[in-house]
């Protein structure tokens, strides 16, 4: 299979050649891909030699803000038998469908082991010479070196992979499976969407990236086990809302009945998980706060954590899922329609379906008058993120104004965020402060909440700065 290994000793201090290991590993997905969509794989390994057999879930690094460390799950058992606690992460994900071997490699592992000075490892070289069993490439050969590191610093290792690729072995980051099985790179939830699209190519993009955000989190929540990171919450709460707004934005061209079930769903799910994100908010924003208010909020944060696990189980929830990925490769048109139809070019309906959501935030800041109640910030706020993922939805077509569109929604948004979020924590300590607590306690949530409504203050007096550029005629002049 070509050149070997070349001389690292000058490189790093000593190497050690490991006793050669024979591999069989077989990956598991559904028919069509599911695990790998969502860059998961799912393998059973058995190494000569070795007592017993494993299998692994491979997961992608953690999300941005997510605690979740965690890339790769074992459990020992035989490949007939797909663990119980494997199955649980991925059911989102496989549903209805079935997990099944998709192919088996064969490999014959060279190793090589790199120490330092201090005889510390430093990394483990594994030259592969695998053959394919099964599957569509069934009888390929071929030869793949990769650098696992250990505790390397980036210099050896450029040193490493440029002695390597002297002799011509670039260390391989390219999947055995991709190889094996003559797959994509997992793709973006993105499609490719330009001027010349259709609303219906929108449409069908809307719900392709909505469907995927939800499941990229579904899994996350689900191998975190009741402890799930606040950045899943919010991203999978963000994504059920962003669904949401979405099908009522788009709904001229679609199947009421559909939208109507599906978004009283999403609403459900939704709740569920506001539940948690409230907690979670409230715990950023207290930070500091006495060790009793701490434990009533994380009580209930635990308590909501509870109702999500519960859900992630619901036939109702997958079956949500089922609808979704049913739309994303079959999206339920309307037919027959005079004015929009899913065929008419997006760029010309998409001005109108995003103007609407301007006109309707128009009309709710026009109706809070020059004092708006709470309740009144809340639904400009909410009005405010509709427009923003309706002209976020349309960027791809409309191109910089739209984007410009989106983005100053976004600052609206952000502000009343912050206000609402102040309005919450503001009720929840003062109910805390008149029960429940001691009065120390009852005397610092009332400080606490004291702060929370200076802070309402300072934003209702400047909010409608942030909405002035919202508000200028070039901002909406491509909605027209």
């Amino acid at each position: 299979m070509g050149v070997g290994l070349p001389d690292l000793r000058d490189v790093v201090n000593r190497t050690e050649r490991l006793p050669v290991q024979q591999l069989e590993t077989a990956y598991f997905d559904t028919p069509d891909g599911r695990l790998w969509t969502q860059g998961i794989t799912l393998r059973h390994r058995v190494t000569q030699g070795d007592r017993g057999s494993k299998w692994t879930l491979k997961l992608p690094a953690a999300a941005e803000g997510s605690t979740m460390n965690r890339t790769e799950v074992s459990w020992e058992g035989p490949r007939d038998e797909i663990p119980r606690g494997a199955s649980a992460i991925v059911r989102g994900l496989v549903r209805q469908q079935r997990l099944q071997q998709l192919v088996e490699l064969r490999s014959t592992r060279q190793r090589l082991l790199l120490h330092d000075a201090a005889d510390h490892s430093l990394a483990e070289i594994d030259d592969d010479t695998v053959t394919v069993k099964g599957g569509p490439r069934d009888g390929l050969r071929f030869r793949q070196v990769e650098l696992e590191l250990h505790d390397a610093g980036a210099k050896v290792v450029r040193k490493v992979t440029a002695r390597l690729k002297g002799v011509g072995l670039s260390p391989e980051t390219t999947p055995k499976l991709e190889r094996a099985m003559g797959f994509p790179v997992p793709p973006a939830a993105e499609r490719q969407l330009g001027p010349n699209s259709s609303l219906g190519d929108v449409v069908t993009a809307v719900l392709a990236e909505g469907l995927a955000r939800l499941l990229e989190h579904d899994w996350r929540l689900r191998a975190a086990v009741g402890d799930a990171a606040p950045e899943d919450i919010h991203q999978a709460r963000v994504a059920t809302r962003r669904l949401r707004s979405d099908l009522h934005t788009f709904d001229v061209v679609l199947d009421p009945v559909w939208v109507s079930r599906v978004r009283l769903d999403l609403k459900w799910l939704g709740s569920a998980l506001g539940e948690v994100r409230d907690a979670d908010v409230l715990t950023g924003q207290l930070t500091g706060a006495p060790e009793e208010i701490g434990v009533q909020l994380a009580g209930q944060r635990a308590e909501a954590a509870e109702r999500i696990s519960a859900i992630l189980a619901n036939d109702r929830y997958l079956l949500l899922l089922d609808h979704f990925q049913a739309a994303t490769n079959s999206p339920p048109f309307l037919h027959g329609q005079d004015d929009i139809n899913q065929e008419d070019r997006a760029s010309r309906v998409l001005p109108a379906l995003v103007g609407a959501r301007w006109r309707a935030l128009r009309r709710q800041v026009r109706k809070s008058g020059h004092h708006p109640s709470d309740e009144r910030l809340h639904r400009i706020r909410i009005k405010a993120k509709q427009l923003r993922y309706a002209a976020e939805a349309a960027s791809p077509v409309m191109g910089k104004a739209a984007r410009r569109t989106a983005k100053a929604a976004e600052d609206l948004q952000t502000l009343l965020g912050e206000h609402h979020d102040a309005v919450t924590a503001e009720s929840w300590l003062r109910e805390r402060a008149e029960d429940g607590v001691s009065p120390a306690g009852a005397f610092e949530a009332g400080r606490m909440a004291a702060e929370q409504q200076r802070l309402q203050r300072k934003i209702r007096h400047g909010w409608r700065r942030t909405w002035a550029p919202l508000a200028k005629p070039k901002r909406r002049r491509w909605m027209s």
